[in-house]
C-alpha cells in the first residue's frame, strides 16, 4: 500500500498486490477523518456482454494533474460463463470458450482513473474532497457499461451513520444501529411470484440523483455531475460495516465508455443524527430570523442537517436540469377526476371542474383518454394505448373540460406512457379475410409507423419485443427511433394545440423509458425470426466473428423526450422519485413521516387513519406537507359528486377536505412562486422561504420572527396585513413578508 495526496490534502490509499492492482483503499480528509474504511478496495468490474471479464490490473502510468493524479492500467481478459445476450428461445447464451485458458493480457485495452481535488460551496456549507472518473477505451473488447464499486462510511464505520435517501419502496431514513443491520435500496416483495422487483435503479431518474450519509464526525454527500444513464444499488450488508455503493455507468454499446465524473464532497460541520426523529428540516439556517438562538455551526443539529441536504439537492438538480436544458418543474395544488372506465365528460366538467377549481386547484390529472383497450376493444386495461389518438367524440369532451379549467386558472394534466398495446401490434398483421374484429384505420396511425419505423420496438437480449413486467400487454416503443419520436410528438403536440391538455403523467417512467437498452444481436438483419421447419434456413455455422451488434440506452432519448414535450407546452410530471419532473409516485404517508422535508416537489395521499395510527396529528401534518411543498391530491369522486382525499371514494368524514384544509391549499397558491430557496429554523419551529426580496414563513410553532426593520407582513390564512417590527407567528400560520 502508498499514499497519494490531493492538493486539498484528501489521502488516497492506492492498493497492490504484486504488480496486480486492487483498487483505492482507505481515503481521509484534510482533517483526517476517515471517508471509508478500505475493507473493500474501490474499483471497477468489467465485463463484456459477450462474457469476456477483465482483470489483473496493473499500474502502468502515474501523472499528476491539476493537483490530482490519473492512473493508467493494462489488464488482462477471458471469456467465461453466460453472456448478456440470449437465444431466440429466451435462455441466455454461454460463451463456449477454452474453460482451461488462464486470463491473458488484453492487448489494446486501457482504463484511466482520473482523480482530481474539488472544493465546493453549497449554499451555506462549504465542502471539500475529489472527483473521480473512469475512461475505457479498446481495440477489440466492446462494453456498454462498467461497474463503479466502493463503499462509502464517514469515521470508517455504518454503525452510527445515517442514509438519507428518498424512496419508494423502503424507508428513506435510515440509522445503522449495528453491523448486523440490513438496508438496501432495491425493491423485494416477499409475496409476489418473483419477489425480486427491481435491483439496480436509474441514480437520476428514480433515486434522487445524489447521496446523503450523516456521522457524528460530518456529512459525506457524492454524485455525478453529468446527465447520464447510471444504474445505482446502495446496501448496508449483514454483519458488515460499510455502506457500499455499486454504479453501473452505462451508455452504448462501444470501445470506448468514460463515466459520469462523480465528486466525492465531505462537510465536517454538518452531521449528528438522531436515533428517534419526529421529523426533520429543511436548507440553510436563517441567521437574522433567529440570532441569539442558533447553536455554533459545530453543533450537531437536525435543522442544520436537513438544510445541508436541501442545499445539495438544490445544487445536483439545478445542474442536471441546466445541462439538458429541462424546465425545473414546481408543485402545484393538484386535483384529479381519474376512472378508469368510459368517461362522462360532460359530467366531470359540469360537477367535477367547478368543485376542484372551487377548492383551489392549479392542476387537474385525468386518466388515459387517448385510444386503448378499453375503449377501442372493451378489455383490460386503459394503461395499454392502441394509439396516440382520441377516439371517436371524446376530443369533443375533453377540449370543453379542457377550456372549463383555463378558465378557471387551471391546467389540465393526462396519463400517458411510452409503450403501445400489443393488441396494436397483433393488429397491424392482418390476415385471412374480415371477421369480428373492427379494425382501426390505419393512414396516419401507430401500425403505419410501425412498417414505417426502421426499428419502432425496443427489443431484449433475446430480440423479443421489451415489455417489461407488463408481458403480454406492453410494446416499449424505442424512442431512438426518430419516426417513433416525430409521430409520438405528433399525437402529443395536437392533444395540447387543438383539444388543451397542458400536463402530461408519465407512466413507468424510470422503467419502461428512461431505464431500457435496445438490444441488436445483428445491426443489419435481414429477417427477426426463423422455425426449424423452413428447411432453407438450417445448415449454417456460428461465424468466427460475428457481425455487428448494437445495444443502445434510452435514457437520453427519454430525458430529451420530455424536454421537447416542455417546449411543446406541456408541464412533466412523472411516476418516479428521480431528479426531472413533479413526482407523483411514493410510499404512503406513514413512510414519509419521519421526513417530510425529503418530499419536495412530490404529490402525496392525505390519509388521515394511517397518520392517526402513526401517533401524529392530521392537521400538524398537512401543514408541514404544505410548507415543505409535498402537495396533498385532492380526487373527484363522481359516484357520489364529493372531494375525497381518498382515491376511490369516501371511506368516512376524515376523507372529506374541511375548510381549514381548503383554506392552505388557496394559501399555497398565493405563496408557492416565493417558496424558493428555503430554510428550516432551529428546532423545527418553522420553514422560511426567500426570493425576490420578500420572505414566505411557515411556523409550526409560536415563537417570535425577527425583523431586522418595520415590515409589511401579511397573514395569508387570515387576510390581515400591518407594518411589524417583530413577528408573533402562530402556530399554522403563513406570512408574507415584503422587503
Amino acid at each position: 500500500m502508498r499514499k497519494a495526496v490531493l492538493s486539498n490534502g484528501v489521502e488516497l490509499s492506492l492498493l497492490s498486490r504484486g504488480r496486480e492492482f486492487l483498487g483505492l483503499g482507505a481515503m481521509r480528509a484534510a482533517a483526517g477523518t476517515l471517508l471509508r474504511s478500505g475493507k473493500r478496495p474501490m474499483f471497477v468490474e468489467i465485463r463484456s456482454p459477450n462474457a469476456v471479464w477483465l482483470s489483473r490490473y496493473r499500474l502502468e502510468g502515474e501523472e499528476e494533474r491539476d493537483g490530482g493524479l490519473d492512473l493508467v492500467f493494462s489488464m488482462s481478459q477471458h471469456q467465461a460463463g453466460p453472456m448478456d445476450w440470449m437465444v431466440h428461445s429466451v435462455r441466455t447464451r454461454y460463451a463456449t470458450s477454452d474453460w482451461s485458458e488462464r486470463p491473458h493480457p488484453a492487448k489494446g485495452t486501457s482504463l484511466r482513473l482520473e482523480l482530481r481535488p474539488v472544493e465546493r460551496t453549497v449554499g451555506a456549507f462549504r465542502f471539500t474532497g475529489f472527483r473521480y472518473r473512469y475512461v475505457y477505451a479498446s481495440r477489440d473488447i466492446p462494453i456498454y457499461k462498467l461497474l463503479d464499486r466502493a463503499t462509502w462510511e464517514p469515521g470508517g464505520r455504518a454503525t452510527g451513520c445515517e442514509f438519507w435517501m428518498r424512496s419508494c419502496f423502503v424507508p428513506s431514513i435510515v440509522r445503522f444501529e449495528s453491523p448486523e443491520q440490513f438496508h438496501s435500496t432495491e425493491w423485494y416483495l416477499p409475496s409476489c411470484d418473483n419477489p425480486n422487483i427491481f435491483q439496480f435503479l436509474p441514480l437520476q431518474t428514480e433515486l434522487q440523483g445524489f447521496t446523503f450519509t450523516a456521522s457524528e464526525a460530518g456529512t459525506l454527500v457524492t454524485w455525478a455531475t453529468e446527465v447520464a444513464h447510471i444504474r445505482s444499488l446502495f446496501e448496508k450488508p449483514r454483519g458488515a460495516d460499510e455502506i457500499v455503493h455499486l454504479h453501473e455507468h452505462c451508455g452504448d454499446l462501444g470501445l470506448e465508455l468514460a463515466t459520469s465524473p462523480v465528486e466525492v464532497l465531505w462537510c465536517p460541520l454538518v452531521g449528528g443524527t438522531s436515533a428517534s426523529r419526529e421529523s426533520v428540516g429543511g436548507t440553510s439556517a436563517s441567521r437574522e430570523a433567529t440570532r441569539g438562538t442558533e447553536p455554533p455551526p459545530t453543533m450537531q443539529t437536525d435543522h442544520l442537517l436537513a438544510n445541508a441536504y436541501e442545499a445539495v439537492r438544490e445544487m445536483v438538480h439545478e445542474s442536471l436540469h441546466a445541462q439538458l436544458g429541462m424546465r425545473r418543474e414546481r408543485v402545484t395544488t393538484y386535483g384529479m377526476i381519474e376512472e378508469w372506465t368510459e368517461p362522462d365528460f360532460p359530467r366531470y366538467t359540469a360537477l367535477g371542474v367547478p368543485k376542484l377549481l372551487a377548492a383551489g386547484m392549479k392542476k387537474i390529472g385525468l386518466a388515459n383518454h387517448f385510444q386503448n383497450n378499453m375503449n377501442v376493444y372493451g378489455v383490460s386495461n386503459m394503461c395499454c394505448t392502441v394509439d396516440y389518438k382520441f377516439p371517436d367524440g371524446y376530443a369533443e369532451g375533453l377540449r370543453a373540460l379542457c377550456n372549463a379549467a383555463k378558465a378557471g386558472g387551471a391546467k389540465v394534466e393526462m396519463w400517458g406512457n411510452t409503450s403501445v398495446s400489443s393488441l396494436s401490434e397483433i393488429f397491424s398483421r392482418r390476415h385471412g379475410q374480415p371477421k369480428r374484429i373492427q379494425f382501426l384505420p390505419e393512414d396516419d396511425s401507430v401500425v403505419e409507423l410501425m412498417r414505417k419505423a426502421k426499428a419502432p420496438w425496443v427489443r431484449n437480449p433475446s430480440n423479443a419485443i421489451e415489455a417489461d413486467h407488463y408481458t403480454p400487454v406492453f410494446c416499449v416503443m424505442n424512442l431512438r427511433d426518430p419516426d417513433v419520436r416525430a409521430y409520438w410528438l405528433q399525437r402529443w403536440g395536437a392533444a395540447h394545440d387543438e383539444v388543451g391538455l397542458e400536463g402530461i403523467f408519465l407512466d413507468s417512467s424510470f422503467n419502461l423509458s428512461s431505464d431500457k437498452f435496445h438490444f441488436q444481436q445483428r445491426v443489419a438483419a435481414e429477417r427477426s425470426g426463423a422455425t426449424a421447419d423452413q428447411a432453407g434456413l438450417l445448415g449454417f455455422y456460428r461465424p468466427a466473428v460475428e457481425p455487428p451488434a448494437a445495444i443502445l440506452s434510452q435514457y437520453r432519448a427519454h430525458l430529451d423526450l420530455m424536454a421537447e414535450m416542455q417546449r411543446l407546452g406541456y408541464d412533466y410530471c412523472s411516476e418516479d422519485l428521480g431528479v426531472f419532473g413533479i413526482h407523483r409516485h411514493g410510499p404512503g404517508i406513514e413512510m414519509r413521516l419521519g421526513c417530510l422535508p425529503l418530499w419536495a416537489e412530490c404529490i402525496a395521499n392525505f390519509d388521515v387513519p394511517a397518520i392517526e395510527r402513526a401517533g401524529a396529528d392530521p392537521d400538524d401534518v398537512f401543514f408541514r406537507g404544505l410548507a415543505y411543498r409535498m402537495m396533498w391530491a385532492l380526487y373527484w369522486d363522481n359516484r357520489s359528486d364529493r372531494l375525497s382525499f381518498h382515491y376511490g371514494g369516501v371511506r368516512g368524514d376524515h376523507d372529506l377536505p374541511a375548510e381549514r384544509h381548503l383554506a392552505l391549499l388557496r394559501a399555497f397558491n398565493q405563496v408557492n412562486d416565493l417558496m424558493r430557496g428555503r430554510e428550516i429554523l432551529p428546532g423545527e419551529a418553522g420553514v422560511v422561504y426567500r426570493a425576490q426580496g420578500r420572505q414566505v414563513l411557515w411556523a409550526f410553532a409560536d415563537f417570535e420572527f425577527p425583523l431586522d426593520a418595520p415590515r409589511r407582513v401579511r397573514d395569508v390564512v387570515r387576510g390581515e396585513e400591518a407594518i411589524r417590527r417583530q413577528l408573533a407567528a402562530q402556530r399554522h400560520g403563513i406570512y408574507l413578508i415584503e422587503g
